[in-house]
């Protein structure tokens, strides 16, 4: 039987390159999206603002500087804002299209993992449990997490699948009720912390 620190040397050329892939897709529309999400609330409170001086005025002058606001925000912040969407729906639309892709390239990382507690213990049950995921231990995320990127298409999950991600949504976040419906590789592979290698590997180190 393989040990587990021999199997990470096997595996970490590929495990090192999937990584940095998976964390950059993230971050970049994760990015964007602060950005547009700053921008909207800008426009929506300076088109308040001219809504609120119009309404409450029937001053020709503060009319008319309700008016200026609200053009001034229409080519100015709401322009930009505009351009940002632009951008955003673009990136949105090109993460979309690889999202299989980048959803099999986490699935890949979470098989690289269960892979490691097969071939060192001969299954899960011989299997140390790791640390703490919430109510759960490491070896079970990772093992029912791999399952459910595998098979979540089926949209029939085995019970020990149903039994790890309904104690996610508890223990972690309310997302991950939504494994009857998508990959959920990225989100546990971000629960878990693997940004790096190094990160990953001492996980399964501690499995060994």
């Amino acid at each position: 039987m393989m040990t587990m620190g021999d199997y990470l040397t096997e595996i970490e050329y590929a495990a090192s390159s999937l990584i940095p892939i998976i964390w950059e897709e993230r971050h970049r529309l994760q990015k964007l999206e602060m950005e547009v999400a700053s921008l909207t609330r800008l426009v929506e409170d300076n088109y308040r603002r001219a809504a609120s001086v119009a309404m409450n005025s029937e001053d020709a002058d503060d009319a008319a500087m309700a008016a200026g606001i609200y053009w001034e925000n229409y080519f100015g912040d709401d322009k930009e804002r505009y351009h940002k969407d632009q951008d955003r729906e673009k990136l949105a639309n090109q993460i979309a299209a690889h999202a299989l892709s980048i959803g099999s390239l986490a699935g890949s990382l979470m098989q690289y993992a269960k892979q490691g507690i097969s071939l060192a213990h001969g299954g899960l049950p011989a299997c140390p449990n790791g640390r703490a995921i919430g109510s759960q231990f490491l070896k079970d995320v990772i093992w029912q997490g791999r399952n459910q990127a595998i098979h979540w298409e089926d949209g029939n999950p085995h019970p020990p699948v149903r039994q790890c991600f309904d104690k996610l949504k508890v223990d972690a976040a309310p997302a991950f009720a939504d494994y009857t419906k998508r990959n959920m590789a990225v989100d546990v592979v971000e629960l878990l912390g693997w940004t790096d290698f190094a990160k990953f590997s001492a996980d399964l180190l501690s499995l060994a």
